[in-house]
């Protein structure tokens, strides 16, 4: 199952905005959005993205 994590960078430290237990060699990808794509404050940009794209096969083909 593909899934969406809500991270934060703060002091160049990827911070996880929910508990997650990832499994050994478990394969990432992460996605930088530009400063200002989120004009919300930190506490609320959580689930701004959920529902957004279902699959990396959607978020592939919207690049």
């Amino acid at each position: 199952m593909i899934k969406a994590i809500e991270a934060v960078c703060i002091n160049g430290t990827i911070r996880l905005l929910d508990p997650v237990v990832f499994e050994e060699a478990e394969t990432l990808v992460i996605l930088r959005f530009p400063k200002g794509i989120f004009p919300l404050a930190p506490q609320r940009i959580r689930g701004a993205m959920k529902g957004m794209l279902s699959s990396v096969d959607e978020l592939i083909v919207t690049q």
